[in-house]
């Protein structure tokens, strides 16, 4: 079989899909049956045109979409490849299929809530005394940043608040939770960063930040649970005064 004939079999996708649609669901399949893997190198845009016979406009459009989530790497006079850094955690496949779902808040808003319950349990199991130390270390990089937010920008606390998200993903000691997670509090940025502009320098996180920590160093399951759904109704309630304010 000639390598023309491969690249067609290998993109031979259903013809009532949409032409954006049809490039990122085959990605999507091939990703995730390893007929593709990282540092593969995809066929040109006019042979992926022609095999797909969809324009070369909505192939590019594709690519721009495939690049902007780090699954595939643009080279210049190169060509395109399957992205291959590991820490690049939008390359999963499952992740992949969550970024084509298309979501909607709520339905983020109970993956993390289902999902941070869920790692509370894990990190009390399986969290290294180093694991613990990474979690404190967050909580003190945020005590310092507060204590001097007058010439910090919100992005800072930002940042902080989201190492200790990192560390709790980290501290369950399963790489698939932890990518799993990172990515779904990728999507909460934006808020996040709008619940720091309009708290009092991020005091308020801090103090959730300390209950969860002080429950996990106790190895408390219950204590962890609540000091979780504390964060969260609080997040909530924080998210829906700033929609409330900025509509009215």
């Amino acid at each position: 079989m000639s390598g023309k004939q491969e690249q067609n079999e290998l993109f031979n996708a259903d013809r009532m899909e949409s032409a954006v649609d049809r490039v990122l669901n085959v990605f999507k399949e091939t990703l995730i049956t390893g007929k593709l893997k990282p540092g593969d190198r995809l066929p040109s845009e006019v042979e992926l045109s022609r095999s797909l016979s969809i324009s070369r406009g909505s192939i590019r459009e594709a690519m721009k979409i495939l690049s902007a989530f780090n699954i595939v790497e643009i080279r210049r006079g190169d060509g395109t490849y399957i992205a291959q850094s590991d820490y690049k955690v939008s390359f999963d496949p499952l992740l992949f299929s969550l970024i084509l779902s298309n979501a909607n808040v709520k339905e983020l808003v109970e993956l993390r809530e289902l999902m941070e319950f869920a790692i509370v349990k894990l990190v009390i199991q399986h969290a290294t005394k180093e694991n613990l130390e990474n979690i404190a270390h967050t909580i003190s990089e945020m005590e310092e940043l507060i204590g001097n937010y007058e010439d910090n920008e919100p992005d800072q606390l930002v940042r902080s608040d989201l190492d200790f998200h990192k560390a709790l993903g980290k501290a369950t000691n399963n790489r698939l939770v932890e990518k799993v997670y990172h990515f779904v509090m990728d999507f909460f940025t934006p808020s996040i960063r709008l619940t720091h502009e309009n708290q009092k320098g991020g005091r308020n996180a801090l103090e959730h930040h300390k209950r969860i920590f002080e429950a996990l160093k106790r190895r408390n399951v219950d204590e962890s649970i609540v000091a979780v759904e504390g964060s969260i109704v609080a997040w909530k309630e924080l998210s829906h005064v700033i929609k409330k304010d900025s509509t009215s």
